[in-house]
């Protein structure tokens, strides 16, 4: 027993069993630690991958974006050989970043219309496959965007990882144009007393004088009222009778393909509704450079507008030059009952280039006044007053669109005095329509994969 006992409290060899295991626990830890050492780098290189793709397939949406914007008339060409689920492909795919290599990634975009399958969850609204706001006379469909939104698709790649974002742009677009003056609404009471006026529906370039156009895009016509109103031309043609001296011109309510002269050229047409004018005017009021909210009784009066815009183009008091187009937005109080108050009074030497709104009042133009674009003049109690102690000329188109029914005869829609030119000029529009574009069009609902 004693030599048992010895045997048990001998403590002889146990430093080496002890070194051994804590050697076989450090080599363990090394071997881990080693192991994760290994894995980050490729965890950090996978992470890089991944932001650069991310980045790449932003760029993507910024070349899509920035071709869409450029050509906003020519969206149902990108759409060419799409389907509802498969985007066409934009541009080349593939493509590298400017100024570097397939090494610092590619990336392919597609785009596609918003008619498929729970794509009314991205735009927050219903699939474009009936007739839009965007297209009065055909309906959406995988080659054809009736509601002026669609789908794109960006997949950016760095070595073997992509990242895809998907993004709804939409564009605002300026309402077909029927007209060198338009009054799509319930109402268009008139008054022709100018010594000498104009309204051309032919086209018109910036540069012609009033009466003696030049363009080549087919004519519009003089004067055109609501489509499902056709009493409404015959009293505009009245009051063009009762004018002493006139030319009102442009397409023939006859014959498409030719112009007329007078009465011949006032017509009821559907082709702009007052539905098309209020639904453009809620999308670009939110664009607009200038804004300006009126008060009741308190009418915004500006004098020699635009004399500012050689020094600051950025001032409120530009509205806009061909260069710089702007869109100005005038907010006039809800007139009450029939009231009628003027909004904007516009006096001295005048100019501006761009889209003009006022909402709920009259615009009152005097003294020499010159417009490059378009004119809206829409809500309750409206009208457009030419004061006739100058010449004022707009060349685009000016659009009157009563909401209010109101049957006093002192109640105007269109009073025109003295020597006033409203002239169609798809020039005018065109150059507003290219000088807005960025602002016209906008990207929402992004979604990452």
């Amino acid at each position: 027993m004693k030599a048992v006992g010895r045997l048990v409290h001998n403590e002889r060899g146990v430093a080496l069993v002890l070194a051994l295991v804590v050697l076989l626990t450090l080599t363990g830890l090394v071997l881990a630690f080693l192991s994760v050492s290994a894995l980050e780098p490729h965890i950090s290189r996978n992470h890089s991958h991944t932001v650069r793709a991310r980045y790449v397939a932003e760029a993507g949406i910024e070349y899509a974006y920035d071709m869409l914007a450029t050509n906003i008339g020519s969206w149902n060409d990108y759409l060419g050989g799409a389907t509802c689920a498969q985007g066409a492909i934009l541009g080349t795919p593939n493509s590298s970043l400017p100024g570097l290599g397939s090494a610092h990634g590619a990336f392919t975009v597609r785009v596609r219309n918003d008619c498929n399958a729970d794509d009314d969850t991205l735009t927050g609204l219903g699939l474009d496959t009936t007739i839009g706001g965007c297209d009065v006379a055909a309906p959406g469909s995988a080659t054809h965007d009736g509601n002026c939104k669609v789908i794109v698709t960006s997949a950016g790649t760095i070595g073997s990882t992509t990242r895809t974002i998907s993004v709804v742009i939409s564009r605002i677009v300026i309402p077909p144009i029927n007209a060198a003056l338009a009054f799509p609404g319930i109402r268009a009471d008139v008054n022709f007393s100018g010594s000498s006026f104009v309204v051309d529906g032919r086209d018109t370039r910036m540069t012609d004088g009033a009466g003696a156009p030049t363009g080549t895009a087919p004519a519009v016509y003089g004067i055109a009222v609501n489509g499902s109103l056709p009493a409404l031309a015959a009293q505009v043609e009245n009051a063009l009778a009762r004018g002493p001296q006139n030319d009102v011109r442009g397409r023939d309510e006859i014959n498409a393909s030719a112009t007329a002269q007078g009465a011949n050229t006032i017509q009821s047409d559907v082709v702009l509704t007052s539905r098309a004018v209020t639904d453009f005017v809620a999308a670009a009021r939110s664009m607009a450079d200038v804004t300006i909210d009126i008060g009741p009784g308190s009418p915004y009066s500006i004098d020699n507008l635009g004399s500012v815009c050689s020094t600051s183009i950025e001032s409120s008091a530009c509205w806009g030059t061909p260069s710089h187009p702007k869109t100005v937005y005038v907010r006039g109080a809800r007139p009450e009952g029939t009231t009628r108050e003027i909004s904007l009074s516009v006096t001295g030497v005048s100019q501006g280039t761009g889209i003009l709104i006022v909402e709920n009042g009259a615009v009152e133009i005097g003294g020499n006044f010159r417009w490059n674009g378009l004119v809206i003049v829409t809500g309750k109690n409206v009208g457009v007053r030419y004061r006739g102690n100058g010449t004022q000329s707009v060349y685009g188109a000016i659009i009157v669109n009563e909401m209010h029914e109101d049957n006093r005869a002192t109640t105007l829609e269109g009073d025109i005095r003295g020597k006033a030119d409203i002239l169609y000029s798809k020039e005018a529009l065109d150059l507003v329509q290219t000088g807005l574009k960025r602002r016209l069009v906008t990207t929402h609902s992004w979604m990452d994969q």
